[in-house]
């Protein structure tokens, strides 16, 4: 049975898979289903269906002993609005790194750092691709049956391993930042979520804030993606994609 007939099983939600496609007709599809989900009920959101998802979905089950993955989800939907979101991600940072400093200015130590303040308006998103830059096999775009966008990470748990956040634990957090810059998930793996960004932030300071909480969620990003939290608010700094990563 291939990996789409397995997800079949267990979501009847309508979907489309993605044959083929640049980053930019990618996308140009996610923004147009993105504008018709508002329209229309629904949030689109791109899944990459490779066996180690697949397997997160049994796993899951198999935890909370039910062969019904909309349990979970109901779960997951109600557990997450008892979640403050920043103190949540205080807290987490604290337990995962133990780096938790009295100012913003004190995580951001290197002087003179120049950092990209142009307009970043492509929403390149790399999970869907490998590294030759084609199009991963399984790659499906998923119509969510819910108005409230952030909502999306609680109905395909992965999450809770890596130091990556429960899917509860997501939720609330996106809502924090959707609400606060339009933040919407777009696309996620196994170990990977991108963020499609409404109002991303257009001053450093509040940049830096917003590196902090990314640093909080997802510290991993600054020895696999940046070398510092300078470069981290430098990507993020105007920009409408956001990318994290549990390796």
């Amino acid at each position: 049975m291939s990996n789409i007939d397995e997800f079949k099983k267990l979501y009847n939600f309508e979907f489309e898979k993605i044959k083929t496609g640049s980053f930019k007709e990618v996308s140009e599809k996610y923004l147009a289903a993105y504008k018709d989900g508002k329209e229309k009920g629904y949030t689109p959101v791109f899944l990459v269906l490779d066996d180690n998802l697949l397997e997160t979905f049994e796993i899951k089950m198999e935890d909370e002993d039910t062969d019904n993955i909309m349990d979970i989800v109901k779960s997951n939907l109600e557990k997450y609005k008892d979640i403050n979101a920043v103190e949540f991600l205080k807290k987490f940072q604290k337990e995962n790194t133990e780096d938790s400093r009295e100012s913003i200015d004190d995580y951001f130590t290197e002087k003179d750092y120049k950092y990209d303040d142009s307009e970043k308006y492509n929403l390149e998103l790399s999970t869907l691709f490998d590294y030759d830059n084609y199009l991963k096999d399984d790659v499906i775009l998923v119509k969510v049956p819910t108005e409230k966008p952030y909502e999306v990470l609680g109905y395909f748990g992965m999450g809770g391993y890596n130091e990556c956040p429960f899917p509860a634990e997501q939720v609330a957090v996106a809502k924090y930042w959707y609400e606060k810059y339009g933040a919407v998930p777009v696309s996620t793996t196994y170990d990977e979520i991108e963020f499609y960004v409404e109002r991303p932030p257009q001053t450093l300071e509040e940049t830096k804030k917003l590196a902090i909480e990314h640093y909080a969620f997802c510290y991993g990003l600054l020895w696999e993606c940046y070398d510092t939290l300078d470069e981290l608010a430098s990507a993020i700094y105007k920009n409408v994609h956001w990318y994290f990563w549990w390796s």
